[in-house]
């Protein structure tokens, strides 16, 4: 799996840029026995949401075929 990195900025296939805050840990749900990574990002539009993805997703390939996976690394 690819890393992610703090303070980076991202494309979604969607188009829209988010910047990635932080990789938290999900207590609740596991994955291989240990915490679930999630990555927490906000928008760079003028809404400035916060969401949180699973590293998983956040990694997964984009299957639109837009560019190689749902988000881009772009700096």
């Amino acid at each position: 799996m690819r890393d992610v990195i703090v303070g980076k900025t991202y494309r979604h296939v969607s188009g829209n840029y988010y910047r990635v805050i932080c990789i938290a840990l999900d207590t609740v749900e596991k994955e291989d026995g240990k915490p679930r990574q999630m990555v927490v990002y906000e928008s760079l539009s003028t809404d400035a949401k916060i969401f949180v993805r699973p590293l998983s997703l956040f990694n997964a390939l984009d299957t639109e075929g837009i560019q190689k996976y749902r988000f881009e690394m772009i700096d």
